[in-house]
């Protein structure tokens, strides 16, 4: 049986999460206290047992006449194994595109955990649209860019975050936007596994940057910087983020961000169309976005 997920049922999600996800509990307590919205999750049970989940993330993809149209996120699509091979995500996977329709949703984005899931995601609709440009530096190839001195840690809001996010793919129809929320569970939900967010400047060169790592490399998965705090940014990565490399997850097209490092373009997520619509038109130099991709 498909519905939305029952009140209550938290411990039986956190124990489907952390069996198929192989995640402590603490992360995932996080986001049933934060971003987790029954309503938001649709389950299949068999009795009293559940067996599968999805979660419909709501977010908007920016459109190329500078609007945006609703659109949903899958997230956490997991199956039990004694209860896989009988077709239950494709099944929620259904019910999520008739969900998002009812709600008045134009796309839902997905992220698939690894390529052995494309073809089940294109059974279901999806089309690969995303990619992402990946570019890693030593810490003295970034130290050697850092050329002004930066100034004390930044504080802002999550809303204006989004707003400075916003304003970034306005020109990337097909990106999708996220709101305060999920920007907040993206950017503490990472601390959990020691990462950072770090910002810089403010007003119009309002700029961050979301990493982690381990020491031996820092991953950069969001870098939302303007020209003027660019430097800066490189100098509090060096500061509070310090590795021995550096790997920076960037939109694909336009100028690299180093011209001297090769770049190494790769897919990253899906688009499928709900209820008739076409998918955004794709810009050579300007190519969608997915980004926060809470992956």
């Amino acid at each position: 049986m498909i519905g939305p997920a029952r009140p209550g049922m938290e411990r039986q999600l956190r124990e489907l999460w952390q069996t198929c996800f192989q995640e402590p509990a603490r992360p995932v307590n996080f986001y049933l206290r934060t971003l987790y919205r029954p309503e938001n999750c649709l389950v299949y049970t068999q009795g009293d047992r559940l067996a599968s989940m999805v979660h419909l993330l709501p977010c908007r993809v920016q459109l190329a006449d500078g609007g945006t149209a609703n659109a949903h996120y899958i997230y956490a699509a997991a199956t039990f194994p004694e209860f896989r091979g009988r077709g239950f995500i494709s099944s929620l996977l259904a019910c999520a595109a008739m969900r998002g329709m009812e709600r008045g949703q134009s796309y839902s984005a997905v992220l698939p955990a690894h390529d052995g899931l494309i073809p089940l995601y294109e059974k279901a609709g999806y089309r690969p649209y995303y990619r992402v440009t990946r570019q890693t530096v030593t810490a003295d190839q970034l130290r050697a860019a850092c050329t002004v001195p930066f100034a004390g840690r930044r504080l802002a809001s999550w809303r204006e975050l989004c707003r400075r996010r916003d304003r970034w793919l306005q020109t990337r129809p097909g990106s999708v936007l996220w709101g305060p929320d999920a920007f907040f569970y993206a950017a503490e939900s990472a601390r959990l596994y020691g990462g950072k967010l770090l910002i810089a400047g403010e007003g119009e060169t309002l700029s961050y940057a979301l990493c982690a790592g381990d020491g031996a490399c820092c991953e950069v998965t969001e870098w939302a910087v303007s020209p003027q705090t660019r430097a800066e940014l490189f100098g509090l990565l060096l500061r509070d983020a310090p590795a021995e490399t550096y790997a920076f997850r960037l939109p694909a097209g336009g100028a690299p961000l180093f011209s001297d490092v090769p770049c190494e373009e790769r897919p990253f997520g899906m688009l499928k169309p709900l209820s008739g619509c076409e998918l955004p038109a794709l810009l050579a130099d300007c190519p969608p976005y997915l980004g926060l991709s809470l992956d």
